[in-house]
């Protein structure tokens, strides 16, 4: 009887744990992957609903918020001997003041003419989490460029912060390769960012700044003459184009080798460079040879020369990903 009476008491404070749990949700929330995103930034203290049983995943993200969000999502803390200028439009004693006030500070940058309570556009957004995560540090990525099908409505630095959240998987295209940077930024799509970029700046180290080794973004692969970028070829597979900078003429090309599937999520193209046949007449003119191949999406890509390969003078030995 005791021993029932143990298993009754036991069952009922799971189903009690279950119940707050359930109760503690976001009802507007959908699908696993979402729950799990929303929960955790939750969690944390990153994120809050517009009610206790409400995130409004659809609504439009403000300044206030989105600034808020990213600040708290990088743990970027006051810097007291740092001074930053005011914002005349943002109370001292406003719910978001402390955020734009470290933000100002770790150099993310906020118009003191823009009202917090605007809607932030994807671009906009894109901006400052980029600027939030690189003021945790610098961190070593491949030098490669993904098409963007609407690139050409990002401005230069847009565009830098778009492709780096693309490279480190923190944001993502739609099926057209759009990056939809003009249309606002919805209160569930920031938060998706902002769980990448927090779960990225958590698995990876910065880089350390020594005088030896300065921490600033180095491109091997351009150093050696080789680039890469990458592009959609469909909705399972990324073209994957190889480029051989300037060479004397069009005998001196590039081919790729061989392919090795690290794991699950990374792969490595191994490429060679060629050299004119004896014999072979081309003219003498620089220009750029390339060479393409498919990899499935789902791999992130880098590049290394073969063993054994000889660049010109000015190349240093193996290219983009060691």
């Amino acid at each position: 009887m005791k021993k029932n009476k143990s298993v009754t008491a036991a069952l009922l404070v799971i189903c009690s744990l279950a119940v707050a749990t359930s109760a503690s949700a976001f009802r507007d929330i959908k699908g696993t992957e979402q729950e799990k995103i929303v929960s955790s930034l939750q969690n944390k203290g990153i994120i809050q609903g517009i009610t206790k049983d409400k995130f409004a995943p659809d609504q439009s993200l403000t300044y206030a918020q989105g600034v808020h969000m990213v600040v708290n999502a990088m743990d970027l803390q006051v810097m007291p001997d740092f001074t930053t200028g005011s914002f005349a439009n943002i109370s001292s004693s406003a719910w978001y003041a402390k955020s734009y006030r470290i933000a100002a500070q770790h150099q993310i940058p906020l118009s003191p003419d823009i009202d917090p309570s605007t809607q932030m556009t994807r671009e906009q957004f894109a901006n400052i989490l980029y600027k939030a995560v690189s003021a945790t540090g610098e961190y070593p990525t491949v030098r490669m460029y993904i098409n963007v099908a609407d690139g050409k409505k990002l401005d230069q630095d847009s565009s830098e912060a778009v492709q780096f959240l693309l490279l480190t998987k923190i944001a993502k295209l739609d099926e057209k390769s759009n990056f939809n940077p003009e249309r606002k930024v919805t209160r569930m799509e920031a938060a998706e960012m902002v769980y990448h970029a927090s779960e990225f700046v958590q698995n990876h180290n910065p880089v350390e700044s020594t005088p030896e080794n300065p921490a600033e973004p180095s491109d091997p692969g351009q150093q050696n003459g080789i680039s890469m970028s990458i592009e959609k070829a469909n909705d399972q597979q990324n073209k994957i184009t190889l480029t051989r900078l300037q060479a004397p003429n069009p005998g001196y090309g590039i081919e790729v080798d061989h392919i090795d599937y690290v794991n699950d999520t990374n792969a490595v193209i191994y490429y060679k460079l060629t050299s004119p046949k004896p014999g072979e007449m081309n003219i003498q003119v620089i220009t750029d040879t390339q060479t393409s191949t498919l990899v499935d999406s789902k791999y992130k890509v880098t590049i290394k020369a073969v063993e054994g390969t000889v660049f010109p003078p000015s190349g240093s030995g193996t290219s983009v990903a060691q």
